[in-house]
């Protein structure tokens, strides 16, 4: 005994709590792990409900997923804690400055490339881009993958780039030779779509035309959703479509009734559609509703700039109209008019939020940015810096993700700006890697569609995702209604109610009397919802053959062709030629021609022969 005695001397009882934790059979975490499990969850056991589960290997399961989860969810927590650390009164990335007196406007481009390193000063960079007799192929506009990694450009004369901006590689350089309007990535850099002068086209990587979108006609802006795998596009008609570029199908097609639209954004929280109009409103859209969820009187003028700021979860958007005004609205209170607004030196031509929430204008020959969340009011705000464009009007703002960087497309091609504190520092690698490889991106790209979101869950309120729907727990009846009303929950021989027949849920619910019989027909009819308390009918959204959308199809392929079909239309043919013979004996207007019986006479037809 004094050997095992000197063993157990040697363990303090904290030593012994976590050696317990540790082989604790609900964690089934390995002893040579448990450094690297936060000090909460050691020793944590899963909830009393999941105890009642009869199934081992369900419970099992089950536990071990709660436990992962609140384990992950304890090392988030403790990352955003060492990786976020600021100092009080400071913000993350941002210049600071020494005195009151000093201002960061006044710092330069030139002074950030002397102060940061070699690689950070090559990301600063301006494209001058013109065809031949050095006439520029401009205005240009731009767009950078959701990594950051790739960068897209398109000359409203037909030029189009998508390169590797960081590394300086050449994907592609085409001239379409017609007007080009916009260009937007789609869910990596192998794809992009651009709206030319007619039609909607995608390309790969490689310049090769993949797709030409028809329905898509004389399109103005373009929108991705990535995790809903939609183009959204708007143009000169006025109409709002979704295109399914997964499966390739139109999922809806909106008319805005406002004319031709110019202006267009996507609230990042909920995948909701901004639009911004000639007369001044603002409209929000989402695919399965045909009409504006929300309609907004913004400016007294046509709306040119329309942002949605990613930075606080889509609650705020900034504005910018002809008039000249700025205005940053709150997502949750419309209503009650902009929370700041200003009036610009003149029209601002785009606007753009960063991913920590810096504000860039664009107008007049300037790049201005702001920080609006320090002050409220109607002042203009000061700038925190300011970039001049000499002889060229910067047409479009686009800040890189996880980057310090501001792309502006103008008349005489691409300039990339230095703005420190724009960019997110840290990046979760299963959303957006800019280090992913060719097969990491595959594998992503496979994730991506088995995970990809309906377009029927797009809604303004996202917290409505992962709900039950009661209105279809109405119309299906089930079973279990009673249950939960307070009813009659179980026969009194305790069987469920799902389980009993018709009868016994007609006398459960009084609508029968205790001693009626039921017939065996009654009884391979199935469950029956009670009349009386019942919720009330459903009411019919054309869900069936003659849909909106089961039109559309149909009309759709008419005109595909294939050995089926030619296989079908010739069974048709025939059994319509029988159901018309079968008509006309009913008629007695057909006669099947009778067979010619031999007479004396043929006799000497036959024999007869030519004359001399």
């Amino acid at each position: 005994m004094a050997p095992h005695e000197q063993r157990q001397s040697k363990h303090d009882a904290e030593a012994l709590k976590h050696q317990a934790n540790s082989i604790a059979r609900a964690t089934r975490l390995p002893v040579s792990l448990q450094q690297s499990t936060p000090a909460e969850t050691l020793g944590m056991r899963p909830p009393k409900s999941l105890t009642k589960i009869k199934d081992k290997k369900l419970r099992s399961e089950l536990s071990k997923q709660y436990l992962s989860r609140k384990r992950a969810e304890s090392h988030a927590r403790l990352a955003d804690e060492y990786l976020n650390v600021t100092a009080p009164g400071e913000d993350a990335g941002l210049i600071e400055v020494d005195d009151e007196m000093e201002r960061t406007a006044r710092v330069t481009q030139a002074d950030i490339k002397e102060q940061v390193g070699v690689d950070t000063a090559r990301k600063s960079f301006e494209l001058k881009l013109a065809g031949k007799d050095n006439i520029g192929l401009g205005p240009y506009r731009c767009d950078y993958t959701r990594n950051g990694r790739h960068l897209l450009l398109g000359g409203r004369k037909g030029h189009l780039a998508a390169f590797d901006w960081q590394s300086g590689k050449l994907s592609c350089e085409i001239q379409v030779r017609e007007t080009v309007r916009d260009v937007r990535w789609l869910h990596n850099h192998t794809f992009f779509a651009a709206a030319q002068k007619k039609y909607t086209y995608i390309y790969d990587q490689n310049g090769l035309e993949i797709h030409r979108l028809k329905d898509h006609i004389e399109v103005q802006r373009m929108e991705f959703l990535p995790y809903h795998f939609l183009l959204a596009t708007i143009g000169k008609p006025g109409y709002l479509k979704y295109q399914d570029t997964s499966t390739g199908m139109m999922v809806a097609s909106h008319r805005t009734g406002l004319g031709s639209c110019a202006t267009m954004a996507q609230n990042p929280l909920n995948a909701v559609i901004h639009l911004g109009h000639a007369n001044g409103t603002v409209t929000l859209w989402t695919p399965n509703m045909s009409t504006p969820a929300v309609k907004l009187l913004s400016h007294r003028g046509p709306v040119t700039g329309l942002s949605i700021d990613s930075y606080r979860d889509g609650r705020e958007m900034v504005t910018s109209g002809l008039d000249g005004g700025i205005k940053v609205w709150d997502m949750r209170m419309l209503g009650r008019g902009p929370r700041r607004e200003w009036i610009s030196r003149r029209a601002a031509s785009d606007v753009a939020y960063s991913q920590r929430g810096l504000l860039g204008v664009a107008w007049g020959a300037h790049v201005s940015l702001y920080h609006t969340e320090a002050e409220l009011g109607h002042a203009p705000p000061g700038p925190y810096m300011t970039h001049g464009l000499p002889q060229c009007a910067p047409l479009q703002l686009r800040f890189c993700p996880f980057e310090d960087v501001l792309g502006v497309g103008h008349a005489q091609g691409f300039t990339s700006l230095l703005v420190p504190g724009a960019g997110e520092p840290n990046f979760d690698s299963s959303e957006a890697d800019p280090y992913e490889t060719k097969a990491r991106r595959r594998e992503r790209e496979v994730h991506s569609l088995l995970d990809k979101i309906q377009p029927d869950m797009i809604t303004l309120d996202p917290d409505t995702m992962g709900q039950l729907d009661t209105r279809a727990s109405r119309a299906q009846g089930v079973a279990a209604a009673p249950e939960r009303s307070g009813a009659v929950p179980r026969a009194a021989d305790g069987t469920p109610y799902a389980r009993l027949t018709r009868m016994q849920r007609l006398q459960l619910s009084g609508e029968a009397a205790p001693d009626e019989q039921v017939h065996d027909s009654d009884e391979e009819q199935g469950p029956v919802v009670p009349a009386k308390g019942a919720a009330a009918k459903e009411k019919n959204r054309a869900r069936g053959r003659n849909s909106s959308m089961k039109r559309y199809l149909r009309k759709k392929r008419q005109n595909v062709v294939d050995a089926n079909t030619i296989a079908l239309r010739e069974k048709y043919q025939h059994e319509k030629a029988r159901r018309r013979e079968e008509h006309l004996k009913r008629q007695n207007q057909y006669e099947p021609p009778r067979k010619h019986e031999p007479s004396a006479l043929d006799l000497f037809a036959r024999n007869r022969g030519p004359r001399s």
